[in-house]
């Protein structure tokens, strides 16, 4: 059987689905094998025709095959065990007024406010420290936010996986296609967010 991996195809940093930067990364720097765990593997929607991880984990688990497991209670995996992991973690914050009626706060978790998300990023940083054989690999989804302010949160990621002993091997663009949701009632104030970023970090 071919391989996806068999033909020659330029890598480039910025891609319009998560999918093919999944399979960029897997190519570049995990010599076309699987990641070995997604610990917010949610449904694995994103997977699309691409291998699931070995382990998946999730908070609220919406499938057999996922196991129920909280992060910051700890990643149940020996030290020095994984080769790659995905992680895509809910990336908004600030509960406030109606945005429980969300559209998007329905179909993905809020964090009551940017303390939750920090700490939820940096204990996640640290089990995958420690899960991670020399060498291995985490793809980390990231995507900044703007409620009456923007937040540069892939800017926090790098610096807080530099603090945790990761090197930065690589950064794409994901760039939404397709419309995204917005009330042409509000006057515009900040730039809308069509991207999200997949860092590449090495232990």
């Amino acid at each position: 059987m071919k391989s996806l991996f068999d033909k020659q195809e330029l890598v480039k940093s910025v891609q319009n689905s998560d999918r093919n930067i999944l399979w960029s990364i897997r190519k570049l720097y995990l010599d076309g094998r699987n990641f070995d765990l997604d610990p917010c593997y949610s449904t694995g929607k994103f997977y699309e025709d691409l291998e699931r991880p070995f382990y998946k984990l999730d908070k609220d688990p919406q499938g057999d095959e996922v196991v129920k497991n909280d992060i910051l209670n700890g990643i149940p995996y020996t030290d020095n065990s994984i080769r790659g992991i995905v992680f895509d973690p809910p990336f908004m914050f600030g509960k406030h007024g109606k945005t429980d009626e969300n559209i998007m706060t329905q179909r993905f978790t809020m964090f009551d406010n940017w303390n939750d998300l920090e700490k939820l990023y940096k204990k996640s940083l640290s089990e995958f420290y420690r899960v991670l054989v020399r060498g291995g690999i985490v793809a980390f989804k990231c995507q900044d936010y703007t409620d009456s302010k923007t937040t540069l949160t892939h800017c926090f990621v790098h610096k807080w996986a530099i603090e945790k002993g990761f090197d930065i091997k690589d950064l794409f663009v994901m760039v939404f296609k397709g419309g995204r949701i917005w009330n042409s009632n509000l006057v515009q104030r900040h730039a809308r967010k069509y991207h999200s970023y997949w860092l590449v970090l090495e232990k």
